[in-house]
C-alpha cells in the first residue's frame, strides 16, 4: 500500500508531534515577525524565510502541495533546533532551581538573560530543546514557570 501524500493539515498536526515550536514557521501566510513560511501562491508551494514581508530566495518551489509538506517537515525537524521557553524570571536563584529541577529528570536545559530595563535589571530565561517541552509540560503545568509578571 502506498504511503499517504501529507498535506497542508497532516503537516500541521505532525510538526505538533514533533514539538516544533510555533514561532520559527507559519503555514499558509507570511510570518511579521520573521519564520520559515510555507504558502501557496499564483499556483505554486514556495517554503521561503520571510520577516517584516521580506522574504529571502525559496528554499522550495514546487506544484505539488505534498512535495512541499514533506520538504518542510523534514527541513524543520532535521535542520531547525527548537527551543521552548519554560521558565522567565527576576530571580537567578529560581532560574536556577528550575534548571536544576528538570535536570534531576532528565530534562536539559539551556538559559538565555536578557535585560529588561537595561544591564542592571536582567531576566532569566530557562529554555529546553525538542520534545523535552512534553516532559517540562507534565512537571510543570501551564508554562512558562514565572516568579512574577512584567
Amino acid at each position: 500500500m502506498p504511503a499517504l501524500k501529507m498535506d497542508i493539515n497532516e503537516l500541521e498536526k505532525r510538526l505538533e508531534e514533533e514539538a516544533c515550536s510555533r514561532s520559527y514557521y507559519s503555514l499558509s501566510k507570511r510570518y511579521q515577525g520573521g519564520a520559515y513560511c510555507l504558502i501557496h501562491e499564483d499556483g505554486m508551494w514556495r517554503i521561503l524565510y520571510s520577516e517584516r514581508n521580506l522574504d529571502d530566495e525559496p528554499l522550495f518551489e514546487g506544484e505539488s502541495e505534498s512535495e512541499a509538506c514533506e520538504f518542510f517537515f523534514e527541513f524543520m525537524t532535521k535542520r531547525i533546533l527548537h527551543r521552548h521557553l519554560v521558565g522567565y524570571f527576576i530571580s537567578l536563584k529560581n532560574a536556577e532551581a528550575l534548571a536544576e529541577q528538570l535536570a534531576q529528570r532528565g530534562i536539559a536545559t539551556h538559559r538565555n538573560d536578557v535585560p529588561y530595563h537595561g544591564w542592571d535589571d536582567p531576566r532569566f530565561r530557562v529554555f529546553v530543546t525538542g520534545k523535552d517541552i512534553f516532559k517540562a509540560q507534565e512537571l510543570l503545568g501551564e508554562l512558562p514557570v514565572r516568579d512574577h509578571r512584567d
